[in-house]
């Protein structure tokens, strides 16, 4: 699932332990001993206390739509549908209207000039600006994004949990 958090694998997995040491004793199973040094590694870390780290997936998590299982608010999917289509819009062209002290003769041009200038300086460091904040943005929408497939899948759950309980209520009641 995309933006999930995703653990590094376990010891227990299967990992090609030819790749890893190379033991020419058939006697002896090179993959027995890859997972005995990973369970002993474990072990030894859960002992000192080390963290249990998880990574996340890097990708960011999309709009999955309006589910057609579930009720949903359709207030929630109008403004998440509207917050993913417009997270990245951001108007920065320079605009620069004519004014009066523009048409004077001989300092016309040499204003228009500063304050072209000064405009693009401006727009310089609000583009730097926009661009952290349309990164923001799109980490934020992909939380919200998460967050709403997760509270989605979880009524899942529930309304799955409810109707096996109304069932086990009606089974023990006929």
């Amino acid at each position: 699932m995309t933006g999930q958090t995703t653990s590094p694998p376990s010891f227990d997995d299967a990992l090609p332990a030819d790749t890893l040491i190379e033991i020419d004793d058939p006697a002896i199973d090179p993959a027995a001993v890859m997972t005995e040094i990973r369970r002993r590694i474990a072990q030894r870390r859960r002992e000192l206390g080390y963290e249990n780290r998880s990574f996340p997936s890097y990708g960011a998590a999309i709009y999955q739509g309006e589910p057609n299982d579930i009720a949903f608010d359709k207030d929630l999917h109008y403004f998440l549908r509207l917050a993913n289509a417009t997270f990245a819009e951001a108007e920065t062209e320079p605009v620069l209207a004519d004014s009066p002290a523009t048409r004077v003769p001989v300092l016309g041009r040499l204003w228009g000039m500063v304050r072209g200038g000064a405009h693009n300086l401006v727009i310089f460091y609000v583009n730097r600006a926009i661009t952290h904040q349309t990164s923001v943005n799109s980490y934020l929408v992909s939380a919200v994004n998460r967050l709403t497939a997760v509270v989605e899948e979880q009524q899942r759950t529930i309304n799955r949990l409810q109707s096996e309980l109304e069932a086990e209520r009606q089974r023990r009641s006929s």
